[in-house]
């Protein structure tokens, strides 16, 4: 079955995470040659692992899509544009970037446009509406996306669904087993229904006119920084510091305060230190943690640390794609770094897969010439809906604070 162009992108994001995954792995190994055999058997398990998925993914994406190039018409087959193909062509990205200059859609633009018309305009039942008539051209879907990746580094690290409107998630978990008299150990899972609301997030940007009378694609790509920036910006804040009682997002360091604060502090950070941070969090949810802090907390806390026997406690890895990319492990354990940490010199550790968004795929893109009107500016606005809360946060994370 041919993949469609969001499911090839996400396909080849899971495989660029597990390369970058296996690659640390390879480099642990590499630098901790003093390692228990029961270590090293664990992590060429899970190599053997990443690369079985990393074949099936190939697999996969051989039935993915050509690339396109940027700023041509896609190569399709028929050398066509139709209602598979329409969301992917510059004709269609002309078009959509004109009718909202022209604040009409042009009849010769009619039919392109068409292909793109949304059917379905209210998500939720009346409570939430998606506002924009037409889709949003694929090649600006991509350049939002990835600038929210760079700027909401942790947000793209967590659990996605794209379910329509609110929805109810059951979600298992395993409870303390029982052991029997005979030996034998009966295991206990439990059903969590947890339930995930949306809200719109929304990016607003004011555009001077005379900028729209230049080349689209280099609006195109200027309006998708923008958007992708704050929208990024905004969603990490919620996933790390978001508050149920004003928004649809819990925080995963809000929900760890809550209640009998289970946050922590430390005056001193070191080799015990950290192994007091790992050890906080138990299996599976500690064996497969990240750390997340600020880049300053990092490199002013962290990167010179050494363990007990005088070798560096951080690993920097090369990544390829620009100058002076790196990523670091701290233990053997992967770093995001954010900026929306709330507290001086804090440390966030666990596992960012237990937080559950929902997140709906009609991203929309809307504009409004008339409040600026006077001032030859149209306000555009860039609008994702989404929700999320962590699964046991206070379990599978551990939130500690620096404290003289």
């Amino acid at each position: 079955m041919k993949l469609t162009q969001k499911e090839a992108a996400e396909y080849k994001r899971e495989k660029g995470e597990l390369e970058q995954k296996r690659l640390a792995l390879k480099e642990k190994v590499k630098n901790h040659r003093d390692m228990s055999s029961e270590e090293m058997g664990r992590i060429t398990d899970e190599l053997r692992s990443m690369s079985e998925r990393i074949d099936e993914i190939n697999e996969h994406l051989a039935d993915a899509p050509e690339p396109q190039h940027r700023g041509s018409l896609p190569n399709f087959k028929s050398g066509e544009i139709n209602s598979e193909n329409y969301r992917s062509s510059a004709k269609y990205r002309d078009a959509f970037y004109r009718s909202y200059l022209n604040n009409r859609v042009s009849e010769a633009d009619a039919e392109i446009m068409s292909f793109g018309k949304r059917a379905i305009t209210d998500m939720n039942g009346g409570a939430v509406t998606s506002g924009a008539e037409y889709l949003v051209p694929q090649t600006t879907l991509d350049r939002v996306y990835s600038v929210i990746v760079q700027y909401g580094r942790v947000y793209s690290a967590i659990t996605k669904f794209g379910f329509t409107g609110d929805v109810t998630l059951p979600i298992g978990t395993t409870e303390a087993p029982t052991e029997n008299e005979d030996g034998t150990v009966d295991l206990k899972f439990s059903i969590t229904e947890v339930r995930i609301q949306q809200q719109a997030v929304v990016a607003t940007i004011t555009v001077k006119n005379l900028l729209l009378k230049n080349s689209i694609p280099a609006f195109e790509q200027f309006l998708s920084m923008e958007i992708g920036k704050y929208i990024g910006l905004l969603l990490e804040n919620y996933v790390l510091n978001g508050s149920l009682s004003n928004s649809m997002f819990q925080g995963i360091i809000t929900a760890i305060k809550s209640g009998t604060s289970a946050a922590k502090t430390y005056s001193d950070m070191d080799w015990a230190q950290i192994a007091a941070i790992l050890g906080a969090i138990d299996s599976p949810y500690g064996d497969q943690g990240t750390w997340v802090m600020k880049r300053s907390t990092f490199f002013n806390r962290f990167f010179s640390l050494t363990d007990a026997a005088g070798k560096p406690l951080v690993t920097i890895n090369p990544v390829q794609g620009g100058p002076g990319q790196s990523s670091y492990l701290i233990a053997g354990m992967p770093v995001v770094f954010t900026s929306q940490m709330p507290d001086t010199d804090s440390v966030l550790y666990g596992d960012l897969s237990t937080y559950i968004v929902n997140e709906s795929e009609a991203f929309t893109i809307e504009s409004n010439s008339s409040e600026k009107f006077s001032h030859d500016e149209t306000v555009w606005r860039g609008k994702v809906y989404s929700g999320g809360k962590p699964l046991f946060a206070k379990v599978t994370f551990t939130y500690w604070t620096f404290e003289e």
